[in-house]
């Protein structure tokens, strides 16, 4: 009889089963049911997603407090599309072109859908700013739990025909794109949880957390010296759309809010960040005077600024005995000087992997290697340095290609690279 197979087979048999199907399987007997109830627990509840709703929320706090199930949560996968921006962003294209085709009929009707959808957005955000019950849930989440091994935030995206005017969409859809995260690590440091990867879902990576949203955390900076104590691997992408121009100026003497959170991160392993700032330009520069990663083994830097070769080296140089990958990728340098970084980081670190992509000179030239038109370098032992010593001298420069800033406002659309 199936109940009279011992538990080795029966994870066997229930390895491939689908959840409705594994719900039955353990429904046919006492003894199945507990023969399975570890796989169970290890495919279904080791690893979660929530949306960004009350719904899913309260389920992930119901599914938690259960006292067998509950503490089996190990990998969170937080769903942070900006759902209503994107709706409203093509009901925007609807208007355009329904003004393109002079047919008000239609207009009147998209314009009344985006209304209804813009009040709905506000009636939420609202809710949320009042409410708090975003992070109160995930507080209450985390305390159950104590730790986590993963905290993954997912963002779909749009085809890219809805590029026109990007930037203005990156910038309204901050709010809600931020909010998840920021949420999240407020919940983090409100139960001190351990954790040891926050990163973006790689294969739903189309979104940014916004600078200016990431300094609301600023009352919990303090509580972060601890909490981040086992933070292991980092990946987000930052955009910060505010200017100068808009009356906004960094405080004299202070670093940015974004280096102070990322000074917190002493034990790192892993980075890849990607950082645009339109109101900071000398954000690389603030974090190697306050940022030291001394296990950093692999980083990947996208979107800086580099101030000199001087910089980059003095950012790297705490991690000299561990960095063995490192990337630069759309990274522009104020100094132009991108043959001497090269020689440095030959000279100074021992890598075993080494990637440069898309490098700009400070007056917008792109970058070519091997004396040609060509956008990446890569490199591995053996012999990276001696090699990287050599393609530090067949570097080009010229007008080719997209221009640095654009690749700012790519990270929405699928499929689109500067």
């Amino acid at each position: 009889m199936l109940s009279d197979l011992p538990t080795e087979l029966t994870e066997h048999v229930t390895g491939d089963l689908d959840l409705d199907s594994f719900r039955s399987f353990r429904l046919v007997s006492h003894s199945l049911n507990q023969q399975s109830l570890h796989q169970f627990r290890e495919r279904f509840f080791r690893t979660r997603t929530v949306a960004w709703t009350i719904e899913s929320l309260d389920r992930l706090t119901h599914i938690t407090s259960d006292p067998y199930f509950g503490r089996s949560l190990r990998d969170l996968v937080v769903d942070s599309t900006p759902r209503f921006a994107i709706r409203l962003w093509g009901l925007e294209k609807g208007i355009i072109e329904a003004d393109l085709q002079q047919d008000q009929h239609r207009r009147d009707d998209v314009q009344a859908r985006y209304n209804e959808v813009e009040a709905r957005l506000e009636q939420e955000t609202r809710f949320w700013n009042e409410t708090r019950h975003d992070r109160k849930a995930l507080a209450s989440v985390f305390e159950h739990l104590g730790r986590l091994q993963s905290i993954v935030f997912a963002y779909e995206g749009m085809k890219k025909n809805f590029t026109l005017f990007g930037r203005r969409y990156c910038e309204s859809s901050q709010n809600e794109m931020s909010r998840p995260l920021i949420s999240t690590l407020a919940a983090v440091a409100m139960v001190k949880l351990i954790v040891q990867t926050i990163s973006i879902d790689p294969g739903r990576r189309y979104g940014a957390v916004s600078i200016g949203r990431l300094e609301s955390l600023s009352p919990f900076l303090v509580v972060f010296d601890d909490v981040f104590l086992g933070l292991k691997v980092l990946k987000l992408n930052i955009r910060d759309w505010r200017s100068p121009d808009d009356g906004l100026e960094m405080p004299n003497g202070k670093a940015p809010f974004l280096v102070r959170f990322l000074a917190k991160l002493r034990n790192l392993e892993s980075l890849d960040l990607s950082c645009f700032s339109s109101l900071e330009e000398n954000i690389l520069s603030e974090m190697a005077r306050h940022c030291k990663y001394p296990r950093l083994r692999t980083c990947r830097l996208h979107l800086f600024r580099v101030p000199s070769a001087y910089d980059l080296l003095r950012f790297l140089e705490p991690a000299y005995e561990w960095l063995s990958s490192l990337k630069l990728c759309h990274c522009v340098m104020s100094d132009g000087e991108w043959s001497h970084a090269m020689t440095d980081i030959a000279s100074e670190l021992r890598l075993e992997y080494l990637e440069l992509s898309d490098l700009f000179t400070r007056l917008g030239a792109r970058v070519g290697f091997d004396g040609r038109m060509r956008r990446t370098l890569v490199i591995r032992e053996p012999g990276l340095d001696r090699q990287l010593m050599y393609q530090s001298s067949r570097l080009i420069s010229g007008n080719w290609g997209p221009a640095w800033h654009l690749d700012a406002v790519a990270y929405p659309f699928i499929g689109l690279h500067a």
